[in-house]
C-alpha cells in the first residue's frame, strides 16, 4: 500500500486505513511525517517504509531515500524497493533521520539544477543569444556534462580540472563563481533544506 497524500492529511487518511491494515507493507511518501508518528496513527502498525522520492521519477530516472521500521523484513524491503525502482534507483537509510539529507540533496535537488539552469540560459541571453538558443545550449551542456560525469570513473573535480586550461576561459570563469561562494551558497541550501525538514516532522509529529 502507498500512502501518498499530502502530510497535512496522513493523520486523517490513517484513521481510515488503520482498520484494513493485515499483513500489507505500506509505504508513504508524505514529506516530513516520521514512522513511530504513523504507527501511532495506525494504531501501532509497524509494517511501515518512508519513502523521499524526487521528481525526476515522473521520468523514470529518480532516485528514492527509503527507511523501514524494525517490522518490516528482508521480503517487505525488497517488495518496497521493488516499487520505488519501477521510478528510478533507491538507497536504503539506517537512521530515519537520514531521511532528512536525503530530502536536502535529491529530493530538493532538482531545483537546485533547475536554478542554475535558469543562470545558464540567462547568461546565455546576456550574451546575446535568443530564447530557444540560450535554453538548447543550456539544455544540452548540462545532460551532457552529466552523461560524461556517469560514463567516467573520475570524480568531478578532475572532470573540471580536465576542461579548465591554465590561462584558459574556464578558469577565469570557475574563478568568478569561487569568488562569489558558489560552493558555500550550494552547502548553505542543502544546510536549510535539511533543517525545514527537520522542523516539519517535529510539526506534523505534534498533531497527536
Amino acid at each position: 500500500i502507498v500512502l501518498a497524500v499530502k502530510p497535512q492529511s496522513v493523520r486523517v487518511a490513517s484513521r481510515e486505513l488503520a482498520t484494513l491494515l493485515k499483513r500489507q507493507i505500506v509505504i508513504t511518501i508524505a514529506a516530513g511525517i516520521r514512522l513511530n508518528d504513523l504507527s501511532r496513527w495506525l494504531l501501532g502498525y509497524r509494517r511501515l517504509v518512508r519513502a523521499m522520492p524526487n521528481t525526476p521519477a515522473m521520468i523514470g530516472a529518480g532516485i528514492t531515500g527509503l527507511y523501514a521500521l524494525s517490522g518490516v523484513d528482508v521480503e517487505g524491503r525488497a517488495r518496497a524497493s521493488s516499487v520505488l525502482e519501477a521510478v528510478g534507483s533507491t538507497l536504503w537509510c539506517e537512521r530515519e533521520s537520514d531521511l532528512d539529507a536525503v530530502t536536502a540533496i535529491s529530493g530538493s535537488g532538482p531545483a537546485y539544477v533547475f536554478y542554475f539552469l535558469e543562470a545558464l540560459e540567462d547568461a546565455a541571453r546576456g550574451l546575446g543569444f535568443g530564447d530557444a538558443e540560450a535554453r538548447r545550449l543550456a539544455l544540452a551542456t548540462f545532460s551532457g556534462a552529466v552523461r560524461l560525469a556517469e560514463q567516467s570513473d573520475s570524480e568531478p573535480l578532475l572532470l573540471r580540472a580536465q576542461v579548465t586550461s591554465k590561462g584558459g576561459t574556464t578558469e577565469r570563469g570557475i574563478a568568478a563563481l569561487e569568488q562569489a561562494g558558489t560552493k558555500a551558497a550550494v552547502a548553505a541550501a542543502a544546510q536549510a533544506a535539511f533543517a525545514r525538514a527537520g522542523e516539519l516532522g517535529d510539526l506534523f509529529g505534534s498533531e497527536s
